[in-house]
């Protein structure tokens, strides 16, 4: 089994939910709204305040290797919007296993 985490600014949410994870194989998944993010590299810090506005979500995705492999594709594809790109969205997988 495969844990997919997804964080993205807030701007994009509804679409990667609408794009990505309300597809075929996907039967759930958990989302943290609202969250903080600081970037020591660029410009997507976001603190929700005048100075660093705008807020992320987390998504965190767990399904068998070929349900998160094709999350993974269509990802991908999603990142290829240009207004993704600007908004900012990343993911990470792991291993992970049911333990009860």
């Amino acid at each position: 089994m495969k844990m997919l985490w997804i964080i993205c600014n807030e701007s994009i949410g509804d679409d990667l939910m609408e794009q990505v994870l309300d597809r075929d194989g996907i039967e759930g998944y958990t989302v943290w709204r609202d969250v903080l993010g600081k970037d020591n590299v660029g410009p997507k810090t976001h603190w929700g305040d005048p100075v660093f506005p705008g807020l992320n979500w987390v998504f965190m995705v767990f399904g068998s290797d070929e349900t998160i492999k094709g999350v993974i594709e269509r990802f991908r594809k999603f990142r290829e919007e240009t207004y993704v790109g600007l908004a900012g969205v990343k993911a990470f997988l792991h291993e992970a296993e049911e333990v009860l």
